[in-house]
């Protein structure tokens, strides 16, 4: 994720990832100035400090910003390394992303639920730290995604539960 978001800021221009390290904590420099590691795990305070920095950096509305690093993090990922997890069909693919949520993520839980036959809810929580941050990058990772199923659309995404806002959970409602 993290390493999705940096190369997405390094494409907005020339210098500006060179203008992200006085922003961040030494963590977070360190992530930004020594590459991140595949299998590294990534404390989410730094994730989401060099996205605020990213947003600061790049200017103009943070959340659009926060939503372009999460579709960007969606094609480079599902293009990439990860492109098996792509599949042709939307439920299953977000049923199996759930079901992988340990595996990329050590903190929170991740259920899907099938809705309609082109809807479906992803449920977050029990995360010990969030951020609305991480929320819209997380919804322009679901738009993405579907968007690189080629879904017949319009792809449509809404936070309707947040635990930054006190509820239980991070609820996105998709649609294709």
């Amino acid at each position: 994720m993290v390493e999705a978001h940096l190369s997405w800021a390094k494409a907005q221009g020339v210098g500006l990832i060179q203008r992200l390290p006085p922003l961040l904590d030494d963590e977070a420099r360190r992530l930004v100035e020594a590459g991140v590691l595949a299998t590294s795990w990534i404390p989410f305070r730094s994730l989401i400090q060099i996205d605020r920095a990213i947003a600061a950096v790049v200017g103009g509305a943070p959340e659009r910003v926060f939503r372009e690093l999460g579709l960007h993090s969606a094609t480079a990922n599902l293009a990439g390394a990860y492109k098996k997890f792509v599949t042709e069909e939307p439920h299953r693919f977000f049923a199996q992303m759930a079901r992988l949520h340990e595996r990329f993520q050590n903190f929170g839980r991740s259920v899907y639920e099938r809705t309609g036959d082109r809807a479906g809810r992803m449920r977050v929580d029990g995360y010990e730290e969030y951020s609305p941050i991480f929320c819209v990058s997380g919804l322009g990772y679901y738009e993405g995604a579907l968007r690189m199923m080629k879904v017949p659309g319009p792809v449509r995404g809404l936070e309707v539960s947040c635990q930054c806002a006190g509820h239980e959970a991070c609820v996105f409602e998709l649609s294709w």
